[in-house]
Order: structure tokens, then C-alpha cells, then sequence
């Protein structure tokens, strides 16, 4: 018995098969080779520009051929990131207004052409301009490179050190965190340290008094996030002194409170959209 071998076809089969095959090839490949075509590249060299007490200029290489860019921002150097705004294509910079002063931002961006979007930028960080402020370490303290106790530690500080306060962040539970200048073998360094362990100097400016307006209560959290741990719920109503202010992980304005619940006070943090200020 003879084996079937394409050499055994008429030559018009063999020739139909030849192309068919051809064919077949180009088609399987056709995809993969559209979409790494298509795809943007990874957007380098973004950095800042021009600051001021409420807005931050960053700029990136551009690109030839897409669409435009994608600006993502955070409050938090570990995100979330959230989507602020397109820019079109032809610029490769944008100027973000209505920021608060004296504090840390985040920015990522990213090339899209079409519905294909490249690789994100590497983190960007930039701060609005502010005063800096003198403050002492209430307590033995770690200063880390990022705020957030996930990061290393660059150093151990004394109580009692002296440090300036260069502006403030959050890590990505929403916890208000400050970043340092301080004193280390006769240089300075910088660094983050939790808020809340620092004294700022002439810290004695009036506390404010506020009222809860939620309908049903409002949750009173240990950090600045609505995932953070529920403290107690305060009612409508309840009078709270608020300590201080801060922005949360949500990208919106929170307090950090003092409160009086059945005789007992209570400290943490409120959303501000459900405090009205008396």
C-alpha cells in the first residue's frame, strides 16, 4: 500500500493547498502583529514643572502617532490612581488647578491611540508650594522612604528631635502622614513619618466646632478612608471639635475629630461632606 504524499496530487491541488496554507499563515499572524503595531509606548521622561500654592505643571516626552494621554492621579504614592482628564494629542503637558496647598500629589500617565493604550509612566511626585513648619518627634519614631509602614526605614528618630515639616500626605489607608526634613550625621534628610507623632510648633490655633448632618449617623474611622475600621457611629446631630483636616483616600476632605457618645470621647475620623461647621 502507497502512503499519500502531496506529491501524489495533481499539480492544481497541490497548488490550491500551497496557497491555502500561505494564507492561513498570514491570517494567524495578521492579529498579534496589528496590536503590538497599534499599542502606544510606555510614556517616559515626565517630571514637574512650575508649582504654586494651588496647582502643579507636569510635562512628559511626547509621542508621534497617537491619540493623546491619559493624567492619573493620587493622593497617595500607592494609589488608587484615578483617571483626572484627557489631553489630546499635540501637547505633552498639563496644568492641575484647584489643589490644596502645602501638600504631596501623585501623578501617573499613559499614551492611547484608538481603544489601545500604552504602558504608565513611572510614579511622578509633586508637591503644591506651603510654609514649612517647625515641629519636634513626640515619640521614638521610624522614618520611612514612602509614607506608609510597608516601606523601608531610612532612620530611627529620638523624642524630642527637631525637624521641619515639608509638606503633607497620606499613606493609601488614608492616615495623614508628613514629609520631614531632618537631622542625620550632621546632614539632612528627607523622609515620612506618621502625622500624629509629630508637635508642630505654636500648635494652638482654636478648634473648630462642627455638627453631624448624615441622615442615620455617620461613622467615625480610624483613618481618613471608608474602609478604615469603624471607631463608633456617631448620630445626627452629634457636636464634634474638629483637630484637624486632610484629604482621604477617596481624594476628598476629611477631619479628624474629637466627639462625646454616652460619656465617652471619642477621636477619629468623619467624611467633612456630613459636618456642617457651627
Amino acid at each position: 500500500m502507497k502512503l499519500w504524499q502531496p506529491s501524489n496530487c495533481p499539480y492544481n491541488i497541490r497548488k490550491y493547498l500551497f496557497s491555502f496554507l500561505l494564507l492561513l499563515s498570514v491570517i494567524l499572524c495578521l492579529p498579534q502583529t496589528a496590536t503590538a503595531a497599534s499599542r502606544p509606548k510606555k510614556v517616559t521622561g515626565i517630571k514637574c514643572g512650575t508649582t504654586t500654592s494651588n496647582s502643579i505643571n507636569i510635562a512628559w516626552t511626547p509621542q508621534n502617532g497617537v491619540t493623546g494621554y491619559q493624567i492619573f492621579r493620587s493622593t497617595s504614592y500607592d494609589g488608587p490612581f484615578k483617571k483626572i482628564t484627557n489631553i489630546a494629542t499635540g501637547n505633552q503637558a498639563f496644568c492641575n488647578l484647584n489643589l490644596q496647598s502645602g501638600r504631596e500629589y501623585y501623578y501617573r500617565v499613559r499614551a492611547y491611540r484608538g481603544s489601545s493604550v500604552g504602558k504608565f509612566s513611572k510614579i511622578l511626585t509633586a508637591r503644591t508650594k506651603g510654609a514649612a513648619q517647625s515641629a519636634t518627634v513626640r515619640v521614638s519614631a521610624n522614618i520611612r522612604k514612602h509614607a506608609g509602614t510597608n516601606y523601608d526605614v531610612l532612620a530611627t528618630l529620638s523624642p524630642g528631635t527637631k525637624v521641619t515639616v515639608i509638606c503633607v500626605t497620606n499613606a493609601k489607608s488614608g492616615t495623614p502622614w508628613s514629609r520631614i526634613s531632618y537631622p542625620i550625621n550632621g546632614r539632612r534628610k528627607t523622609g515620612y513619618i506618621r502625622s500624629d507623632l509629630l508637635s508642630l510648633k505654636g500648635q494652638s490655633s482654636p478648634k473648630r466646632k462642627g455638627v453631624v448632618i448624615a441622615a442615620g449617623g455617620l461613622h467615625l474611622r480610624r483613618s481618613a478612608s471608608a474602609r478604615s475600621q469603624i471607631i463608633a457611629t456617631l448620630p445626627t446631630n452629634t457636636s464634634v471639635t474638629i483637630l484637624m483636616e486632610t484629604v482621604g483616600a477617596d481624594g476628598q476632605k476629611w477631619y479628624q475629630v474629637n466627639a462625646k457618645l454616652d460619656g465617652k470621647t471619642y477621636k477619629g475620623y468623619v467624611s467633612a461632606q456630613f459636618i456642617r461647621i457651627s
